[in-house]
């Protein structure tokens, strides 16, 4: 996936109007340095490539034209992931597929039950690097689509509980219970699918 040049392509075109930043050369220096990392994850959320493609889109339209105002590093990171996420989530809901996160959803731990349980030691088989990837991405499909936004940014992002809560716009403890959530769900699909080869 080439990202700068879906950036691009959209940069030059000045998609819907907006304005872009005085500095283009900002711009795709920023899409170089977080555009993998930005539709990697979007791709993770929303399962589609369109979709990802359209959320990495409009997180760069949006913070571009603000460039001025950005430090560097990770705070452009954490701005990025915010804009990110509240796109994907966007593109959930308009396909229908995002169910919001409530609140008091921090108090359901007793439902949270282990049914399947396996030492992964060195006697497990071994698969190689694809299976694996294969079976992960599957996982994650499985998974509710907040409950794989928090597992995203939390698990392969590596953003704290207490800023995914502030992204998420919910609770820390509504954030831990989906963690814990994906956590044991996708651990049951790949124990399944690890014992089936």
């Amino acid at each position: 996936m080439n990202t700068t040049a879906i950036a691009g392509n959209c940069f030059e075109g000045g998609r819907a109007g907006r304005p872009m930043a005085a500095d283009g050369g900002a711009s795709f220096r920023l899409v170089e340095a977080f555009g993998e990392r930005v539709y990697s994850m979007a791709k993770h959320i929303t399962q589609n490539d369109e979709a990802a493609e359209d959320v990495l889109i409009e997180t760069f339209l949006e913070v571009c034209p603000d460039l001025n105002g950005c430090e560097e590093g990770e705070e452009v990171w954490l701005r990025l992931v915010t804009i990110a996420v509240r796109e994907a989530i966007r593109q959930l809901h308009h396909r229908g597929e995002g169910r919001p996160l409530p609140d008091g959803f921090a108090g359901s731990h007793e439902e949270l039950v282990l049914r399947e349980f396996s030492v992964w030691g060195d006697n497990h088989p071994r698969s190689d690097c694809r299976d694996r990837t294969t079976i992960l991405e599957c996982g994650l499909r499985s998974l509710d689509p907040m409950c794989r936004t928090v597992f995203v940014l939390r698990d392969i992002e590596d953003i704290a509980v207490e800023r995914i809560a502030e992204i998420v716009n919910r609770c820390v403890a509504a954030v831990e219970v989906c963690l814990l959530r994906a956590r044991l769900q996708l651990r049951e699909t790949l124990t399944r699918q690890m014992r089936r080869q």
